[in-house]
């Protein structure tokens, strides 16, 4: 089986702004303490890092840590407010990089997949491109239509997605085979469901109606197969053959020790996967769509 700490790529919003209704710290952390996390996950094997403009300090962290100098793959956005003009494209990027302290990164990303359509940024991504500050292009998105299109766009070489236990709209729309088939690198955030999937079903349902039914059910699945919910949750996405990095956040070291334990259990998942993926196939939209609760 491949080795799942790979798929990992840690997201550092909440290094650069207080983030996350259930942030444990209840503050942004210092650099202290994000820097104890950093050191843990390039200890542990993580390699890729996601960041963003829009992120607070989150990119001056990084670079003040000398992340890029450690060999790490940084991904980092284009901000969503960035005009569409090729020079205002490579002005954010060279910003970006001098906060990092790097001459380069692995993958620059649109925010939005709306702007695959302005003709400025994308020309500004590509000349980024070969003028070597960027190795890849990526874009986050958030429909399956917005996935297909990105999977056909020629300049894209990752695909950021949403994806979880009970959003499985993707694979019913055929995308990831579609990226395979199009050479596209994809990676999955919002394995929790923004914490909706280790709520009590009823916190779940008062927070997101009609969500309580698919939420127990989801439990009472994880709980007979010998699984908690956070291991269930992030190991049905790692487990998926075709994404090949899972993003997600954590506020203290020992937030990433719990999660780094979970890919032991990796190899056993396969039988409660597929009992997650005959269960699942219709969750309403309006359950695994964040934007519309």
């Amino acid at each position: 089986m491949q080795d799942l700490t790979a798929k990992l790529c840690l997201g550092t919003v909440q290094f650069g702004m207080k983030y996350g209704v259930k942030n444990e710290l209840g503050r942004q952390p210092t650099d202290e303490e994000a820097f104890s996390v950093l050191d843990l996950a390039l200890a542990v094997g993580i390699t890729t890092f996601d960041t963003a403009r829009a992120y607070g300090t989150a990119e001056e962290l990084l670079g003040r840590f000398g992340l890029a100098e450690k060999g790490a793959h940084i991904v980092s956005k284009l901000h969503p407010d960035t005009a569409d003009r090729e020079e205002a494209v490579l002005s954010e990027l060279h910003e970006s990089l001098q906060s990092l302290r790097a001459k380069k990164i692995f993958c620059y990303m649109l925010h939005r997949a709306g702007d695959l359509q302005k003709s400025g940024i994308m020309v500004g991504l590509n000349k980024a491109k070969a003028l070597g500050l960027t190795e890849t292009i990526g874009v986050s998105i958030y429909e399956p239509e917005e996935a297909m299109e990105a999977a056909l766009h020629p300049l894209v070489d990752v695909i950021q997605i949403p994806y979880n236990v009970l959003d499985q709209r993707l694979d019913a729309c055929g995308f990831f085979l579609q990226a395979a088939k199009s050479g596209k690198r994809v990676y999955a955030r919002s394995a929790f469901l923004q914490g909706l999937l280790l709520m009590s079903p009823q916190e779940a349902e008062a927070s997101v109606s009609g969500s309580g039914v698919f939420v127990s059910k989801f439990q009472d699945i994880a709980r007979k197969e010998g699984y908690m919910n956070t291991e269930a949750a992030m190991l049905y996405v790692l487990s998926h053959p075709q994404i090949d990095g899972v993003i997600f956040g954590v506020d203290t070291v020992e937030q990433l020790r719990e999660n780094v334990k979970i890919l032991k259990r990796g190899e056993e998942f396969s039988s409660c996967r597929k009992q997650f993926r005959r269960s699942f196939e219709n969750v309403p939209r309006e359950v695994v769509v964040p934007s519309l609760w």
